[in-house]
């Protein structure tokens, strides 16, 4: 029998990529073929009426009087040495028509479990991180508080099994827990690292001049100079993501979700470097659609458009994200600001759809009174419940466009969801989002750090043009997958950190202003490869779709856990 325990911030409320990452493997076929057990441990949340979420079941939970006596004599000593609280049960993962049932634990972080400090005293003496300059840090002390309890009633709940059981710490939030099996010394218990990104380099690329054109020429250079990042960017230890970060290749395995996280990791320290890094991909849902239900999406889109703008587009584009800089939206401005020229020159006209929010999503009340009182989406006001800092900044930039451009609009609707619940009177009672991923003619996902990048690729298999920057994780994975190139144009690589003739040399620190040109050189090539890509008629179409389906289709959670996951599982058995 084989067990997986996930420990995850996200064991029962999905706050961002892991959630997704969860619910497509756990849920896959080839993964409840070979994991035989699933356990999601986490730290408890404030929800009391429903720790486990709707479709969770309680099945231990002292405080609030359920308890069965073996679960009593399994779970209360626990508590009872570490001064917390357990609530454990089973829920349902759902993914697209697939369904999973996992077992839950979660643990009381709000008060210091017993021992606290002895566990910080061996973590500092076996692997090097002073607890004492991050407890000031909410979040490092949030997660170290799982470790030495989260580790307890796992080795309980899997005392009594006779087969593996494999300890998958997601991102620096569950590593505390690997950690503390690390120092158990149990043979039984195999730890492993999943990389959903690097922590450390986030903020080099998000906060640092140059963004990912500096930083990724700067791995390229250390690469061939065999030196680490500490090198060229200075102490990182003082970031407390870093100083869990920075150990995780003492577990017995590090996975990675991408490509260049791989050569991110290995950028961190000689540990890593000389660490067999396994390629552990995200999966990508496939929907299989014929040419009819896709122009009729499509369709959908354009008289949405024409509803609010008073004209249909040809060409409807959409960006579907959350507001935030590593995302890179001032690219898609970039590129449509050069398309808008070859647009108007063949007399044909776009919308892109940026859905993207800063602050999450709007009520309907409040979307149907900014909708009636000045006209939301097509205008925007700044506070209230409408546009945040950060939307405002955006708003603005679209606005600018907008002014100057011919051929192409920007619709900037600062909400998630696309139905009428969602957005308002102004949107068909038929629509609803998926409408809006299978009818989209070019999706743009340009980021500055993205380490898979699912939405990215959503479209892909519904037949329309994926724009990507190249430092996204899901490049590696559409590469591996998608058909020859001369036969496929449904994927562009937008190639922002090759430096292009004349502009920069990629040896020496990178500045903002040749950062800017590069950008502006690289963004016109990719609007040529977009006109291009728009030029074919229904035959072209028609085999994008094709092409964007078989290439979704092997990029699926099932070759992920067949392919990548379950090979490390059983070799580290």
């Amino acid at each position: 029998m084989r067990t997986l325990v996930h420990v995850t911030h996200e064991a029962v409320h999905q706050a961002g990529g892991i959630g997704t990452v969860l619910r497509g493997l756990i849920t896959a076929s080839a993964y409840g073929e070979q994991v035989q057990r699933t356990l999601l441990i986490g730290p408890l949340g404030s929800a009391e009426s429903d720790p486990l979420g709707a479709d969770g079941e309680v099945l231990y939970d002292a405080r609030s009087g359920i308890q069965t006596a073996d679960l009593t004599a399994l779970f209360s000593p626990i508590e009872t040495q570490y001064g917390t609280r357990f609530v454990y049960g089973r829920r349902q993962m759902r993914f697209e028509d697939r369904s999973a049932t996992v077992e839950v634990i979660l643990v009381d972080t709000e008060r210091a479990p017993n021992g606290l400090d002895d566990f910080k005293y061996y973590l500092a003496h076996e692997f090097g991180i002073d607890s004492r300059r991050y407890e000031h840090e909410w979040e490092y002390e949030h997660y170290l508080r799982l470790s030495e309890p989260g580790y307890a009633v796992i080795d309980a709940l899997c005392a009594d099994e006779s087969g593996a059981c494999h300890i998958l710490a997601h991102e620096f939030m569950g590593l505390g827990v690997a950690y503390k099996a690390i120092m158990a010394g149990n043979p039984r218990y195999k730890t492993l690292f999943y990389a959903h990104e690097v922590a450390t380099v986030r903020p080099l690329i998000e906060d640092g001049v140059g963004g990912d054109i500096a930083f990724y020429n700067t791995l390229r250079k250390a690469r061939d100079e065999g030196r680490y990042i500490e090198s060229y960017y200075g102490e990182q230890t003082a970031y407390f993501k870093h100083a869990l970060v920075r150990q995780a290749w003492r577990c017995d395995a590090v996975l990675a979700v991408g490509d260049l996280v791989v050569e991110e990791l290995r950028f961190l320290a000689p540990e890593f470097a000389h660490k067999s890094i396994d390629l552990v991909y995200n999966g990508v849902p496939a929907k299989k659609l014929n040419m009819e239900e896709r122009e009729a999406a499509s369709e959908g889109l354009k008289n949405v458009c024409a509803n609010l703008l008073g004209w249909a587009p040809e060409w409807v584009f959409t960006h579907v994200t959350r507001l935030v800089r590593s995302k890179g939206l001032w690219r898609d401005l970039l590129v449509l600001n050069h398309l808008d020229a070859l647009l108007a020159a063949r007399r044909q006209r776009a919308v892109l759809i940026a859905l993207t929010s800063e602050i999450g999503r709007r009520s309907e009340d409040s979307v149907r009174s900014m909708a009636k009182e000045y006209a939301w989406p097509l205008v925007h006001r700044e506070g209230g419940t409408d546009l945040s800092p950060s939307e405002l900044e955006f708003d603005l930039q679209v606005r600018a466009f907008n002014a100057r451009s011919r051929a192409v609009r920007v619709l900037f609707v600062n909400q998630f969801g696309w139905d009428r619940a969602s957005c308002g009177e102004w949107m068909p009672e038929e629509m609803h989002f998926e409408l809006l991923r299978q009818g989209s003619d070019v999706e743009f996902g340009q980021s500055i750090y993205e380490p898979f990048g699912i939405a990215q690729v959503e479209p892909l298999g519904f037949g329309a043009v994926s724009v990507v920057s190249d430092v996204c994780g899901c490049v590696g994975f559409v590469e591996r997958c998608r058909p020859v190139q001369d036969e496929y144009d449904g994927f562009i690589i937008a190639p922002y950190t090759r430096m292009a003739e004349g502009v920069a040399d990629p040896t020496v620190k990178i500045g903002s202003e040749q950062v800017e040109l590069n950008e502006h050189v690289q963004s016109r090539a990719v609007a040529e490869a977009v006109s291009d890509a728009l030029l074919g008629g229904k035959r072209t179409r028609r085999a994008r779709l094709r092409n964007g389906f078989a290439t979704a289709s092997a990029m699926s959670w099932e070759r992920v856990t067949t392919d990548w996951l379950v090979p490390v599982l059983k070799r580290l058995e």
